[in-house]
């Protein structure tokens, strides 16, 4: 038998009651459609019109006559406590419900009753059995965390792959169509549209600004969803025609207000606050590394990738981090330890990253000095003259050490070993801004 919970005023309760004593409020009018009642089982107290079994108690209720003159509300004793006027009037002197309601929990947003001795084992058992489907979702989870940590990286770094290679097809195609040579702003800016006589324009921010210009890359395909380095950014204010910073914004072959480096040593029309636009470093066509800016299809002339730190060649033979100070800052000093490099693929310490090839495949190295990538060393001892390249350091190629930090050289000394490293500055051809070397101005970050 169900045991019932009335609240007729709102302010108090009266009960336990049978199912016949509640169709009896109901009957009497003691209780109207929108009192509130609860029994064991029900989530919430609930108004009697929304209590389907009590829908035909309140249909006999309104079927009926009302008398004309309501009864006398019996006087409670002196002393006691007034009687509430119940919500479909008030109890008939002499019934069972014309004692004092009993008042209502003062717990505000609970109004079920205080559970019983019985009930307190029910809380128990709900209690245990929450607490168990709690342990059951949160231990897997926390043990799935390092699963879901290294899937999302994985993924984040199948996207970067995705973006080299995009990068790398557009350098190719661009060299299908020009004598098999990736883009050389000097040799199609001969007439000085686009930049002044005297500026240099074999840079990073100018061939990345050519094959965006052409439509053989997007700004969004140059910045990757790895990216470290808060100053580098998507360039969402790139000008697809008629570039303002160019000579002749007419003629002009592409937007050189495009940064790829935070700091470049000249501007067209855009802020020095304007973040780097890349997250990739290149070869740069100096040199006897200048055979490499083409389409030679060589699986081991590394041309673009993910940018990485500076290393010193210990006595081992061994390639280590440049223990850099604290606070060291972007620019064109060397920064090993502390740079944004490290950890754009989920470690801080370690270098790792996507590198593309000349043959335009490309892995995912985990050192700087891939194993996939030999080098030949003339002069070192016959027998070990084989190394591997380390692809982010100006090696020396006949002693392996390094041969610079920030300068790449030129003419019949210069090396012709793997290199990756954007550059913002260097030697220029005063008529054709074409790239002579770079004294000082390989950039770190």
């Amino acid at each position: 038998m169900s045991q019932w919970f009335a609240t007729p005023d709102g302010r108090s309760r009266v009960g336990p009651l049978t199912d016949e004593q509640l169709a009896g409020m109901i009957a009497q009018r003691q209780l109207g459609p929108a009192s509130l009642v609860w029994k064991e089982g029900m989530a919430n107290w609930a108004p009697v019109q929304q209590v389907p079994e009590l829908g035909g108690a309140l249909a006999a209720a309104a079927a009926a006559v009302p008398p004309l003159m309501p009864p006398a509300v019996a006087q409670p004793a002196a002393g006691s406590a007034p009687v509430p006027p119940a919500a479909g009037g008030a109890p008939g002197a002499g019934s069972t419900f014309s004692q004092p309601y009993a008042p209502m929990p003062a717990t505000s947003g609970d109004m079920a009753p205080a559970a019983g001795k019985g009930k307190s084992v029910v809380g128990w058992v709900i209690g245990g059995v929450a607490l168990a489907l709690c342990c059951l979702i949160v231990i897997p989870v926390i043990i799935l965390m390092p699963a879901l940590g290294k899937a999302k990286r994985t993924a984040t770094q199948l996207k970067d792959s995705t973006q080299v290679r995009g990068v790398g097809q557009g350098m190719v195609v661009w060299a299908q169509n020009n004598q098999d040579l990736y883009p050389l702003p000097s040799r199609i800016d001969r007439a000085n549209a686009t930049l002044p006589k005297a500026h240099g324009k074999d840079l990073p921010r100018h061939i990345y600004s050519i094959l965006v210009f052409n439509g053989f890359i997007s700004p969004d395909l140059l910045v990757s969803p790895a990216e470290t380095n808060p100053n580098i950014a998507v360039a969402t204010y790139y000008q697809y025609s008629m570039p303002t910073g160019a000579v002749n914004s007419a003629q002009a072959l592409w937007d050189p207000s495009f940064k790829a480096l935070q700091t470049e040593v000249n501007t067209y029309g855009e802020s020095q606050a304007t973040p780097g636009g890349t997250s990739y470093a290149l070869m740069p066509p100096v040199g006897n590394r200048r055979a490499k800016w083409s389409s030679t299809f060589n699986a081991t002339d590394a041309i673009l990738g993910n940018r990485g730190p500076a290393y010193v060649l210990d006595a081992k033979g061994a390639w280590s981090l440049l223990l850099t100070p604290g606070g060291t800052g972007p620019g064109n000093s060397e920064i090993g330890t502390g740079s944004y490099t490290l950890g754009i693929h989920g470690k801080s310490n370690v270098w790792e990253g996507n590198i593309a090839y000349n043959d335009m495949h490309v892995n995912f190295e985990t050192r700087p000095d891939p194993e996939s990538v030999p080098f030949t060393f003339s002069g070192l001892p016959a027998g070990s003259r084989t190394q591997f390249d380390n692809i982010f350091v100006d090696e020396n190629d006949a002693t392996r050490q390094k041969d610079g930090t920030n300068e790449v050289r030129s003419g019949a000394t210069s090396n012709s070993n793997n290199l990756l490293r954007n550059w913002n500055s260097g030697e220029f051809d005063p008529e054709t801004g074409a790239l002579i070397s770079i004294p000082s101005g390989l950039w770190f970050d």
